[in-house]
């Protein structure tokens, strides 16, 4: 009914009818044949429907998917992840970010430390999760987990039944040490340990996490890791407390760009910054 739907737009007949005609000139068919008793749709004029229902539904997802990623709570997030921060439970927070925002597309993808500056930077991640590095001021970078240093050792070594160990008494072991290259982060701690007691550990080989556990089973040596190792690894390996280290815990950030746009960042740094160690 042409009146019905000229009101519908507030406006009158005469202009609707008008406007229905320049919109049949443009297509170059009929859309409707009129009779004296009933408007109905001309075959071009159904086809014309079809697309225009299609069109309408997608700008309505468009829109409800443009509002979401302005309110973070849609669009995608590029997670960087250390092995360390990948076996922790900041894992259950990662869930609970796609848990909350279904609509967000969350990937995770694993890297070293020492590779997530770069790739914040060039914007292949939103975020890191990593071990604290040295970084210029237009990264930001909030704490969200820490955990206690524990030594890895093989479940049938003769200290294996012990309840603690002291750090002076592991100076004295063969240890695997970590990779300055690939694992600045725990190098410079566990030099700062022993430094504190004026003792230089033995070192007999270099590594980095997970494969330091893998060298421990093989009998290499023995290993001061983060507690998060202790979540890989139970059948062949014990993790001892060391006393002696302190207040010294290993500590998980959260970094990005300061100037990032992406309005899922905060979201996940809230929830991030909410697990407790």
């Amino acid at each position: 009914h042409f009146g019905r739907a000229a009101a519908r737009l507030f406006m009158t007949q005469p202009p609707f009818s008008q406007l229905i005609r320049r919109v049949e000139d443009v297509v170059g068919a009929p859309l409707f044949v009129r009779t004296t008793r009933s408007v109905r749709l001309t075959p071009a004029g159904q086809v014309m429907l079809d697309h225009v229902r299609g069109m309408a539904d997608a700008s309505a997802r468009m829109l409800r998917d443009v509002r979401q990623a302005a309110r973070g709570e849609g669009g995608a997030l590029t997670v960087g992840l250390t092995p360390t921060a990948a076996c922790s439970p900041l894992a259950e927070r990662l869930y609970q970010i796609r848990k909350r925002y279904p609509s967000v597309d969350l990937e995770l993808r694993e890297m070293n430390s020492n590779q997530m500056e770069a790739a914040l930077r060039l914007r292949s991640i939103d975020v890191a999760l990593m071990r604290p590095m040295a970084l210029d001021a237009d990264i930001d970078v909030i704490e969200v987990f820490d955990e206690p240093l524990l030594l890895a050792l093989r479940a049938d070594d003769a200290l294996a039944t012990r309840k603690r160990i002291g750090l002076a008494q592991v100076a004295d072991m063969p240890l695997i040490g970590y990779s300055p290259a690939v694992s600045p982060y725990f190098r410079r701690m566990l030099h700062g340990l022993f430094s504190g007691i004026g003792r230089r550990p033995r070192y007999v080989q270099d590594s980095v996490l997970p494969t330091v556990l893998t060298l421990v089973e093989a009998g290499a040596g023995a290993a001061i890791v983060p507690w998060t190792m202790t979540r890989s690894r139970g059948d062949t390996l014990v993790f001892l407390p060391i006393s002696g280290v302190g207040k010294a815990r290993a500590t998980i950030v959260m970094a990005s760009l300061a100037d990032s746009a992406n309005a899922v960042v905060p979201k996940a740094q809230e929830l991030l910054r909410s697990h407790c160690s």
